[in-house]
């Protein structure tokens, strides 16, 4: 359960989006950044990893803050967590939001390995570049299991762990995904853009204990870039269906040296942690806890986003910049 630390001093190419000359990028950016209001210190760019593989980073709040990073679910950009990113910054937390390969504006390759090790392995690799240590790390959805991988191969880069409702998941190729994937292949053939919009809405809604955050342009936000793209959504699902795992990740949970604590919704919701992956983080991980968000679902940082502030700031509070 470990990979080797990898320098990409020479080998990354990081491009801010206003480079990329993507206007719609820079709209999105722009719409996250503006509502931070401290445009010094913000910033949105790709980080290039191999040359078909960059993932987008957005970063708000004051360089020196404590840093705090956010790994995104299947469907969630760091527009997504508009609710959440302003009141990190002004609380002067380094908020940093990593989109994995095949979400949001990242990268969707047709080769590219989807494994939650590899995803892990980016990750880490773009922390190294932004010189981030002992990071407290949210990882929601399937963005958890890769943040569980991350601190388990690179403790000195994760403090502490906020898991929002997900566990030890131990493949990419979930329900969600495969669900995602008939759905993809029909809109392909007989639909385009405007259908994918209409299903994800559909999925928010199912996914959400209070849905009334699902509006037409959120929908908009969501789809925005590659994951707007029927051929860019494909590729990415296919390769996590195909993607295999290295090792079980279960085995390994008790080897977790720092805090680990998850959020679950209370309300009835499609999706979410099943109850043995839930009894696995209570049975296995060392310093664990967790709280019921009563009213929400699969979405907590979008029905009640003050849970998800309240909980990363009380977990900087005790934030070791050196690891556990």
């Amino acid at each position: 359960m470990s990979f080797c630390r990898v320098s990409f001093s020479r080998s990354f190419g990081i491009a801010s989006v206003s480079e990329s000359g993507d206007i719609a990028a820079m709209l999105s950016v722009l719409l996250t950044l503006a509502v931070v209001g401290s445009p010094t210190d913000s910033t949105a760019r790709l980080i290039r990893l191999a040359p078909s593989e960059s993932l987008q980073v957005t970063m708000v709040g004051p360089a020196s803050g404590v840093p705090v990073v956010i790994v995104p679910g299947l469907v969630s950009p760091a527009f997504a967590f508009r609710k959440v990113l302003p009141s990190l910054a002004a609380a002067g937390v380094r908020a940093i939001v990593i989109e994995p390969l095949g979400v949001g504006w990242s990268s969707h390759p047709s080769n590219s390995d989807y494994s939650h090790t590899a995803q892990a392995r980016r990750l880490a690799a773009v922390m190294d570049t932004l010189h981030l240590r002992g990071a407290v790390v949210m990882g929601h959805a399937v963005g958890a299991p890769m943040a569980l991988r991350l601190a388990l191969a690179r403790p000195d880069l994760v403090s502490r762990l906020l898991l929002v409702e997900e566990g030890a998941v131990e493949s990419a190729a979930v329900p969600a995904v495969k669900s995602a994937l008939k759905f993809a292949l029909l809109i392909r053939l007989f639909a385009g853009r405007g259908r994918i919009k209409k299903e994800l809405r559909r999925g928010l809604v199912a996914s959400s204990g209070d849905a009334s955050w699902v509006t037409g342009s959120v929908v908009d936000g969501y789809t925005m870039g590659p994951s707007g793209e029927i051929g860019a959504v494909l590729n990415a699902l296919k390769g996590m269906q195909k993607a295999v795992e290295p090792d079980s990740l279960r085995p390994h949970l008790h080897q977790l040296r720092m805090p680990v604590r998850l959020l679950v919704g209370g309300a009835a919701h499609k999706s979410g942690i099943s109850p043995r992956l839930m009894r696995d983080l209570q049975q296995l991980v060392p310093d664990f806890s967790m709280q019921v968000v009563y009213g929400a679902g699969l979405h907590i940082h979008e029905e009640q986003p003050d849970v998800i502030i309240t909980e990363l700031l009380h977990l900087t509070t005790d934030h070791d910049p050196h690891g556990p």
